[in-house]
């Protein structure tokens, strides 16, 4: 058992923490650029996907991609046109003042996915062996974005894809057919397409959510592969699509819980984790790791782990916290 104390202080961090200010700066500022919720878990997955690095560096190219889907017109005909020039994307880019502009819905017809499903995104992410992020390159992009495309054309949304891989997970195969395509082998890499006894011993339950996740992407470069890892930008993600009654996550997937979610695992959560001895000083970022966090955090915050996230993260950046 924690110590009481020890319990206290991460409660109070958490409820410091987690409040609307707190996405000022952070890549979840994005969460709510869009009001409809296929367009926001979708924009969510990209956001979590170029969340490394250097903050200003990812946040500006977030901005210039949402600028160009923004002005994306979607035509009756082939495709779309750009409702805005290239210059006024990087004039309105320049000017959108990142952290205070991302958080307000936009309006006037624009939708991040229609902007994937008109191949809008292909004007914006040629390829190109270039690269747009660190190692990531405009094809690399473009790849992923066209699987998310075809994720929405087979089932209606994101979620509801991972909905179905996961009930093949939880459920001995009782989830709609629509939960596999051909050409997802990801998923009978890691057993998801069992019926029952999925994944055998190798697959703990907690991998399970991040583990369907995972299965519809595969061979995408831009998504981690291998559930064991640490999977830091999924688990990013896979929280602020569960976590409900948050002034940061959006919580829409009601199918799923919060108890399920594992804690991301950056440097701030693991220097802060391993300083209050709650995982040991030689932890690294691993699956293994980020259960063994979760765990000890469930004491903390019953049915929702996660929250913690807040915690020692912010606890992590702020310097005067104690």
């Amino acid at each position: 058992m924690l110590d009481n104390n020890l319990a206290a202080l991460l409660r109070s961090l958490a409820d410091k923490y987690e409040t609307a200010s707190f996405m000022d700066g952070d890549p979840s500022q994005f969460l709510r650029r869009y009001s409809q919720p296929r367009d926001q878990e979708l924009a969510a997955f990209v956001v979590s996907t170029l969340s490394f690095g250097q903050r200003e560096q990812f946040i500006a190219k977030l901005d210039a991609m949402f600028a160009a889907a923004d002005g994306w017109a979607p035509s009756s005909g082939n495709g779309g046109k750009p409702r805005m020039s290239a210059t006024e994307i990087v004039r309105v880019t320049k000017t959108a003042g990142a952290a205070k502009s991302a958080c307000k819905p936009k309006t006037g017809g624009a939708s991040f996915a229609d902007w994937l499903a008109t191949g809008g995104y292909k004007k914006f992410f040629p390829k190109s062996q270039k690269k747009f992020y660190r190692f990531f390159s405009y094809a690399d992009m473009a790849a992923l974005c066209g699987r998310l495309a075809r994720i929405v054309e087979e089932h209606g949304s994101l979620g509801a894809a991972v909905r179905a891989r996961y009930g093949l997970a939880n459920n001995c195969g009782n989830a709609e057919s629509g939960g596999a395509t051909k050409n997802e082998g990801a998923s009978a890499r890691y057993g998801l397409e069992k019926p029952c006894g999925v994944g055998g011993p190798s697959l703990p339950q907690e991998l399970r959510l991040v583990t369907a996740l995972i299965s519809l992407f595969p061979g995408v470069k831009c998504v981690s592969q291998n559930p064991k890892g640490a999977c830091k930008k999924l688990h990013m993600f896979l929280r602020w699509m569960v976590r409900r009654g948050s002034p940061v996550d959006l919580g829409l997937w009601d199918w799923a819980n919060a108890a399920d979610l594992l804690i991301p695992l950056d440097t701030h959560v693991l220097q802060e984790s391993a300083r209050l001895g709650l995982i040991a000083p030689n932890a690294v970022a691993s699956a293994k790791t980020a259960i063994d966090l979760t765990q000890k955090m469930a004491q903390v915050f019953p049915e929702d782990p996660t929250r913690a996230d807040f915690a020692l993260f912010g606890l992590g950046v702020d310097d005067s916290a104690i």
